[in-house]
């Protein structure tokens, strides 16, 4: 037993998975150059957080599974 990142680590990104992972880290780099060199909040603060959501983003599972469950849920089964 235990908690096992293997498949997580190791899972194969696709195409826009990668870029959309480095666009994230380009702004997480952008708002901490921007922050240690005294930048204003507002100035350094969107990139560097819409980086890190960014970089969330791309390792979401791109199944879809969540979405097709809501509204499965939402508007039932079609009869």
């Amino acid at each position: 037993m235990g908690f096992n990142l293997n498949g997580f680590i190791m899972r194969k990104l696709n195409t826009a998975q990668k870029v959309i992972l480095i666009l994230g880290i380009v702004g997480v780099i952008t708002g901490i150059y921007g922050k240690w060199n005294g930048w204003e909040h507002k100035s350094y603060f969107i990139p560097m957080y819409t980086g890190l959501t960014f970089m969330w983003i791309a390792f979401l599972d791109d199944k879809n599974n969540c979405e097709r469950t809501f509204f499965k849920r939402i508007f039932g089964k079609k009869q």
